[in-house]
């Protein structure tokens, strides 16, 4: 590998995803992107590079929204039932309901969904900072090959079901993911588990190894019998 002190800072900023969650997070951003429209939230940044805005949103930022939208689990249920698609305008506030000559009809979203598009937001960032040629024909496979996302608790609000399918579209993109989580059972879907007690790593190993050592031995362990057995 490259030293990290020879890295070019400028391609690391742009092969890094990065979500942070906590208590507020997902209050303040829903309430700071209301009243505006999907592709308005979703739009990439050009950042280093330069941008005619004139133009409106190119065909490959288009591109990587509908990419983001699949990876979170907002394309094939969330998109269809909205009016006007990705030109819809999405609130947290249930006074923008009402329209009016300065508000537009909006459409109100719930927590899971915000979490979700939050989620897609960063995810389209980093498809369209990839520059992979493969996440141009909307495929998700190795879109994402080079690309490093930190995640902070992002499954807090999903079923297990979509927990695993997340976990599933993001291992088929191939970047390198690093989810933190309070869930216990996200566990299995890891290729490894490092944990934590009071801010120091105690253990870690595949979900297996961890399991192996037993409830007397692994605090994983632990938590996991104490969960299937209840």
């Amino acid at each position: 590998g490259l030293d990290i002190t020879k890295w070019d800072r400028n391609q690391l900023r742009r092969r890094l995803g990065l979500m942070l969650n906590d208590v507020r997070t997902v209050a303040d951003l829903s309430e700071t992107f209301s009243g505006l429209s999907l592709e308005e939230i979703l739009e990439p940044s050009d950042g280093l590079q330069n941008k005619d805005t004139s133009q409106g949103v190119g065909s490959g930022a288009r591109s990587c929204m509908i990419l983001a939208l699949k990876m979170a689990g907002l394309y094939s249920t969330f998109l269809p039932r909205l009016p006007s698609k990705l030109a819809t305008v999405v609130t947290a506030k249930e006074d923008d309901l009402n329209p009016s000559p300065l508000n537009p009809h909006s459409s109100i979203l719930s927590p899971p969904e915000w979490t979700k598009l939050l989620l897609a937001r960063v995810l389209c960032q980093s498809i369209y900072d990839n520059a992979n040629s493969v996440s141009a024909n909307d495929r998700m496979e190795k879109s994402l090959i080079g690309t490093l996302l930190l995640l902070d608790d992002v499954t807090a609000h999903l079923s297990e079901t979509e927990e695993g399918r997340l976990v599933q579209n993001l291992r088929s993109s191939g970047a390198a993911t690093v989810l933190t989580s309070t869930r216990w059972a996200m566990g299995r879907w890891a290729d490894r588990v490092v944990v934590l007690k009071d801010g120091a790593v105690v253990e870690s190993g595949t979900h297996s190894e961890l399991l192996a050592r037993g409830p007397q031995h692994s605090l994983y362990a632990e938590k996991w019998h104490a969960m299937t057995t209840a």
